[in-house]
């Protein structure tokens, strides 16, 4: 008996299920980007006592303390303002004592003094305020004993002058902003307790830090040379 066998295919009478869509890949979503934002405000933060900067009132009375030239600069009868070097001293209160033979008649004016020193920066502070001439004899002889200390010599009491400090203005260096200082507070500053010794101290250091450096120069040669002699 032939058996004829016929194939039939199966999916007439059992349809194959629909197959599934091929997935799409979902981009992932960026996360979203979070700013902290500071609540402070940028504020200037008042010195505190640990700061060992200067504050400028101290740097003009070390400056003035220091140096004995200035430049005084006043009107002219011709109301144009005429510059002159002039050798200064200084009291207690840093008040600038000058011997001036012909003063002008406006005592309107200013006294430029900068602390020459060895380096880049050139500190310099500029006292504005009125040219005084002190009438009472015991001043006088006071300020002369002042001018004495700082000249080694005697003034001519008849022409002594002083500057009335109204404000000062404080540079850093050339070419830099100043910070206006004002009059009580550049009489009530102490200059520098280390201002006449500074100097000192700095030639004493470096022949120190030179005997160092070559103690530590030849301590490093030797080191090498023993490593060399282990290689």
């Amino acid at each position: 008996m032939n058996l004829q066998i016929q194939t039939q295919s199966l999916s007439t009478h059992f349809p194959l299920p629909p197959f599934p869509p091929k997935p799409k890949f979902l981009q992932a979503k960026p996360k979203p980007s979070f700013k902290l934002w500071s609540s402070l405000s940028t504020v200037s933060v008042p010195p505190t006592k640990t700061s060992h900067k200067p504050f400028p009132a101290e740097v003009s009375r070390t400056i003035m303390e220091l140096s004995s030239i200035g430049t005084l600069s006043t009107l002219a009868q011709d109301g144009w303002p005429l510059g002159v070097g002039v050798r200064f001293a200084v009291d207690a209160e840093g008040t600038p004592v000058l011997c001036l033979p012909q003063p002008s008649p406006d005592n309107r004016s200013t006294l430029h003094v900068q602390l020459d020193q060895c380096g880049l920066r050139t500190p310099q502070c500029t006292i504005q305020g009125s040219l005084t001439k002190p009438a009472d004899a015991t001043i006088l002889r006071w300020f002369d004993s002042v001018w004495k200390k700082r000249f080694g010599e005697s003034a001519d009491v008849d022409n002594l002058y002083t500057v009335d400090v109204q404000r000062v203005l404080q540079m850093e260096d050339l070419n830099e902003d100043g910070v206006w200082v004002t009059s009580s507070d550049y009489k009530n500053a102490n200059p520098d307790p280390l201002r006449n010794s500074a100097e000192e101290i700095v030639n004493e250091i470096i022949p120190i830090t030179g005997k160092m450096s070559t103690a530590f120069a030849m301590s490093t040669l030797i080191w090498t040379s023993r490593y060399q002699k282990q290689r």
